[in-house]
Order: C-alpha cells, then sequence, then structure tokens
C-alpha cells in the first residue's frame, strides 16, 4: 500500500477489560466515562483531524463532531442518506480502500475511534500503528470486549499518564 496515513486507535475500557456493558444502550460510554477521557479524547480527535468508526459506535453519538472529518463504515451507506453534513462520510470500502483514499487526501493521522468489530478489522490487517487506551476504574463485568477477533501483534509501551484523582489512566503504545 503506497504511504498510509498513521493509524491510531483510541478506546476507553473499564479495569474488567470491556468497552461497553453488555447492554450498551443504557450505559453508553458518554456516560461511564470520566470527563477527562472525554477532554483527552476529544484533544486527540481534533489534533488528528480524521477519524474512523463503525455504525454502532456512530449511532451513539448520531452526528459529526465539531472540527473532525467522520468516516463511518457501514455495510449499508444508504441508510444515512438523511445525514448532510460535510464532515459525515458513510463507507462500505474496506480499510485500505479508505486509507488510499485519505492518503490521496493528504490525511496523516487518523483516530479509530471503535467499536470492537473495527478495533479488531484494521489490527487484524496490522493498520494499527499506535494506541491509546484510556482505562477507566469502573467495572462492569459482563460486556462488549476491545476486540472480537484473535489478534496476534506485539506493542511497546511509550506513554502512561494518570488524568484524574479517580485513578484513570491513559497508556499510549507503539507498534513493536
Amino acid at each position: 500500500m503506497m504511504n498510509k496515513p498513521e493509524i491510531i486507535l483510541i478506546a476507553a475500557m473499564s479495569i474488567d477489560g470491556f468497552i461497553a456493558p453488555a447492554d450498551k444502550e443504557s450505559l453508553p460510554s458518554t456516560t461511564w466515562t470520566s470527563k477527562e477521557d472525554w477532554q483527552f479524547f476529544t484533544k486527540k480527535s481534533k489534533e488528528f483531524g480524521t477519524m474512523i468508526m463503525g455504525s454502532k459506535t456512530f449511532e451513539t453519538i448520531k452526528k459529526a463532531l465539531p472540527e473532525r472529518k467522520t468516516i463511518v463504515m457501514t455495510s449499508a451507506p444508504e441508510r444515512y442518506l438523511s445525514y448532510n453534513d460535510p464532515n459525515l462520510f458513510f463507507t462500505s470500502l474496506e480499510p485500505e480502500e479508505i486509507l488510499v483514499d485519505l492518503a490521496q487526501k493528504g490525511v496523516k493521522k487518523v483516530a479509530l475511534c471503535g467499536g470492537a468489530h473495527i478495533y479488531s478489522l484494521f489490527l487484524q490487517k496490522g493498520l494499527v500503528d499506535r494506541m491509546f487506551l484510556t482505562v477507566e476504574p469502573y467495572i462492569f463485568g459482563d460486556g462488549i470486549k476491545l476486540l472480537t477477533e484473535k489478534i496476534d501483534q506485539d506493542f511497546i509501551l511509550l506513554n502512561q499518564e494518570i488524568l484524574n484523582e479517580k485513578g484513570t489512566l491513559v497508556l499510549e503504545y507503539k507498534k513493536a
């Protein structure tokens, strides 16, 4: 593949390893993650300028976030024809095709913003260069794991930062 943008996975998870409870409708990530994580996510995703997410993740926010281009991966882009926002794109393209298009447009960094299926898809293809994992001091006991597939890849810890008094922790990794 030609020079692709740097892909940075951004996820928040509970200390028991889930990105959402089993019934994510009753507790979307915007309600269980800390305001400090939301500020971190906002800062990083604005810095990168372009986000990729799956349709289930998009359904939790239902709009383009300010000052960012949002690409929503879906098997049915026609379902979203009612959205008329120049910063919102719906596509059924494969990850590599999306990245070729973004590279041709001069995009240098992309925030990969979920969910588990999208994270797994990009990791399986070896496309994730870095990741920021926020670990929130919260326990679900059951829920949606970070990944839907078995992945075998090495990453190296670059940085760790405590975001608040509760102990919300951001871990930054790069591909080994």
